[in-house]
């Protein structure tokens, strides 16, 4: 019996195979004498330049990128023999819109004013933002895509010079462009900040139409419409596909209970693109919007699950901290027996199921306190809502040698895992961590005003923070330039990108704030179904231990994967990307 993921491309192989025989008539019909004026072209999503990519595939040259042009451009087409490929990343975004201490998502200026709500009460600074974060996500999945194809070019030119070439030569970089990633499903939580924002929601729902035009067919952001708080989540999730998957793929109706293929338009299939998701509130959620979204999509004959999850969190630092596990532990333990309960009515255990989202998995805060006092003479004081400790500790998080001992006191997950194997009969495996804690990072503008405030120390208090760096005290000048910034930002109302990022790296470059203890919040983990299709084997089994994957993120047989997280500007927790 073949595989998972060899009925996918045994699928892929069948409209390319048709589309290569469309190709052989036309050349033979372009060198026929006799009639040949008519021309069969053969369908295609985009019309590329020579190198076959978008043109618009380009970052424009803004200050995101010191004002250089950085190419993002995607590959019309791809090669028949290009293996399938799958990203699928999770992100939390509601520092973006949001003030990360909270607050109710009005953003504090110099002066002790607040900005000004605009365009439908979306702020500039929060337009800016939406725009710096989807041009972060284009790059990493440029990366991604790059290096995919990358690692494809390598193994053709080993096989073809029958592995006699250097490492050297094998290593050397490709100047092709990439296509793009086959399927691409990324999962968001707390759309809209804090608060309920539908306002922001119907923003962010069009700016991610212009996060990848080169994709043949797109969801849409998938999300409850409906504001009403006894059913509003505030999760999303959107699927982008490749102009070759398109033929082979469909996404299920829940309304319907049956696949609607994506060239039919599945959002009007059944008049709502509501249909095309299944999700619901923790019963036990009460004001707040955790909760779950299922989609299924299915390709060829294989139907791929996707759960977008945000389990409750820690209310309280000083309850979570009084016992171990935790009392909040018990109840995400509850929300995701709730989850699976909903969601396995239309999941078929055979079928691969990837689990992925903010799970809100904290680290055993009272044993690890505990060690840490008796091993390194490090006192924690555990407050509501703040964490006070010596410089050392929070290097514990950001130092890779001490990765190996805070590790140890993540255990939540496997815990998770272990109480849905045994109530639903799910078996949940991930891949090693190999990346720092993802939550809570200190979000780039909030760094900024750090760097500002050590700078006013510095100065003696005779400066104040402004958006230009440090100012002069005088109140009239700096009434001034607020105006004028004002007006500037406010002139056309138009999203601008505002950082410099040269690119996109899983290095940290900022900390993490001080109210919460550092933890793996955001995960990715699947069923032995999804297991299948990321290794193509049936044999391994559903845990994997670390020996089975290298430094590179590489298994020791083909296909590689790779688990990483990424450092985000303008967000709380850090993206967190599993590629196969």
């Amino acid at each position: 019996m073949r595989s998972l993921l060899d009925g996918i491309t045994s699928a892929l192989r069948i409209p390319q195979q048709q589309q290569q025989q469309q190709q052989q008539q036309n050349e033979q019909s372009s060198q026929d004498p006799v009639g040949g004026t008519g021309v069969t072209v053969v369908p295609s999503y985009h019309q590329g330049g020579s190198t076959g990519a978008r043109a618009a595939g380009s970052l424009p040259g803004s200050s995101l990128y010191g004002g250089s042009n950085i190419s993002c451009s995607f590959a019309a087409e791809k090669l028949p023999d290009l293996p399938f490929t799958m990203l699928l990343l999770t992100q939390n975004i509601g520092c973006i819109c949001s003030r990360c201490d909270g607050g109710n998502g009005e953003e504090e200026v110099a002066g002790g004013g607040s900005e000004t709500a605009t365009k439908k009460g979306i702020s500039d600074a929060v337009r800016t933002r939406v725009a710096d974060f989807l041009l972060e996500l284009r790059l990493l999945i440029h990366e991604a895509s790059s290096r995919e194809f990358v690692l494809h070019l390598r193994k053709e030119k080993l096989n073809a010079e029958g592995g006699a070439s250097s490492a050297a030569d094998a290593g050397s970089p490709s100047s092709e462009v990439p296509p793009l990633l086959d399927v691409i499903v990324v999962h968001f939580q707390e759309i809209g900040g804090k608060g309920a924002n539908t306002a922001f929601n119907a923003f962010f729902a069009e700016a991610l139409k212009t996060l990848l035009p080169e994709a043949a067919w797109s969801s849409g952001l998938l999300m409850e419409t409906n504001s009403d708080m006894q059913r509003f989540t505030a999760l999303g999730s959107i699927v982008f596909l490749s102009s070759r998957m398109c033929p082979i793929s469909s996404i299920l109706s829940f309304r319907h209970r049956t696949f609607v293929a994506v060239a039919d338009d599945p959002a009007t299939y059944g008049s709502s693109p509501t249909f095309l998701f299944h999700g619901g509130k923790f019963s036990g959620a009460g004001s707040g919007r955790k909760g779950f979204l299922l989609t299924s999509l299915r390709f060829g004959t294989v139907v791929v699950n996707y759960l977008n999850v945000h389990l409750y969190h820690d209310s309280r630092n000083t309850d979570a901290a009084m016992a171990s596990p935790s009392l909040y532990s018990v109840q995400r333990q509850e929300a995701l027996l709730e989850a699976m309960a909903e969601c396995m009515v239309f999941i078929s255990p055979e079928d691969p199921l990837f689990i992925f989202g903010d799970f809100n998995a904290r680290l055993d805060t009272h044993n690890l306190l505990k060690h840490l006092k008796e091993t390194q003479q490090i006192d924690v004081k555990i407050l509501v809502k703040e964490v006070q400790a010596p410089d050392r500790f929070w290097e514990l998080f950001t130092e890779p040698q001490n990765a190996g001992m805070i590790k140890k006191f993540d255990l939540e997950l496997q815990r998770l895992m272990d109480v849905v194997a045994q109530q639903s009969g799910v078996e949940l495996a991930e891949f090693a961590i190999r990346f720092p804690p993802t939550f809570p990072r200190i979000p780039e503008r909030e760094f900024a005003k750090s760097n500002q405030k050590q700078q006013i120390e510095m100065s003696g208090g005779n400066v104040e923070a402004s958006e230009y760096g440090v100012k002069d005290d005088d109140p009239k000048l700096g009434n001034e330039r607020r105006k004028k910034a004002a007006r500037k930002e406010k002139g056309t109302g138009e999203a601008k990108p505002s950082l410099v990022l040269p690119r996109i790296t899983a290095i940290p470059t900022r900390g993490y704030t001080r109210r919460r203890i550092p933890a793996w919040c955001d995960r990715v983990v699947w069923n032995p179904a999804g297991l299948e299709l990321m290794t193509g084997q049936r044999s391994l089994p559903p845990s994997v231990s670390s020996a089975l994957v290298k430094s590179d993120g590489a298994t020791d047989s083909s296909p590689r994967y790779a688990y990483r997280s990424f450092v985000l500007a303008h967000t709380d927790h850090d993206c967190v990307g599993l590629l196969f």
